[in-house]
């Protein structure tokens, strides 16, 4: 195991509060999700960035947003930690490389989803003309070559969501967890909600894909248009059901992680 210079209690405090606060975000998610389906809405996606809105109008909303946004660095941090110092011997070879990858992939995307936190905090409340996922993607569409970029982006997200099956499927998930007790009656529950999730991300790939094939920025969905989309399909009502309770039972995983997890040297 690399000697790293974070002493590992407090990465472990850093993650624990990391897991805690993206646990809160795909409930708030899901629970927005899941009153869109009630109220019978079927165009009707959800973001983080919806679900931020919804928090900021509560009472004590903003003070939450601050602390949603501070746990999310803290989990971004904590990515970097796993990504870079490797304390958990991943290792140097092609594996180790790729997991490592995507761990500092993962914290990329979560302190971005913290920024956005930050921004309805302090007043930027507009949704705008689509989520980030469109918005990147059209942005990178105008470059040169930004269509096989998308293209690209789009079969990384259809592996990383087939890699969330295997995950499921394999109960790889569960290395470095303590799932004794309460906590080993869930397994079953988490690993529908791993694998759903991974579903999820293949098909948001899957139209980053035609969308930089045909050139077409009206292609392109993120996950709040994808599950608008969903919606609308045969069955769709009960298959955007099933997504709502996918994305909130990645938030029970979070949860589990944050109070289950065993770090090294801990």
């Amino acid at each position: 195991m690399t000697d790293t210079p974070i002493p590992a209690p407090v990465a472990a405090i850093v993650a624990r509060i990391g897991l805690g606060a993206r646990a809160l975000v795909y409930f708030a998610v899901s629970g927005l999700l899941i009153d869109a389906a009630i109220s019978a809405k079927p165009d009707n996606g959800v973001s983080p960035g919806d679900a931020f809105r919804a928090v900021e109008n509560e009472a004590g909303g903003r003070y939450l947003l601050i602390f949603l946004a501070i746990g999310l660095a803290l989990y971004a941090l904590w990515r970097y930690y796993q990504a870079i110092l490797d304390p958990e011997d991943n290792g140097s070879d092609a594996k180790g490389i790729f997991s490592r990858l995507g761990m500092a992939s993962s914290g990329t995307s979560y302190l971005l989803i913290g920024v956005a936190a930050v921004s309805v905090t302090f007043g930027s409340n507009s949704s705008g003309d689509g989520g980030k996922t469109e918005q990147t993607a059209k942005w990178l569409m105008e470059q040169p070559f930004g269509e096989w970029v998308v293209v690209l982006g789009g079969l990384a997200l259809i592996g990383i969501g087939g890699a969330q099956v295997w995950r499921a499927k394999t109960g790889q998930w569960k290395n470095h967890i303590d799932l004794s007790g309460w906590a080993g009656k869930l397994t079953d529950v988490i690993a529908g909600g791993i694998a759903g999730r991974g579903v999820l991300f293949a098909i948001v790939g899957g139209f980053l894909v035609l969308g930089g094939w045909t050139a077409d920025p009206d292609d392109i969905k993120g996950l709040a248009a994808t599950l608008g989309w969903i919606r609308t399909q045969p069955y769709g009502l009960w298959l955007f059901i099933a997504s709502a309770l996918a994305i909130g039972v990645y938030g029970i995983y979070s949860a589990v992680q944050s109070v289950r997890y065993r770090f090294p040297n801990c």
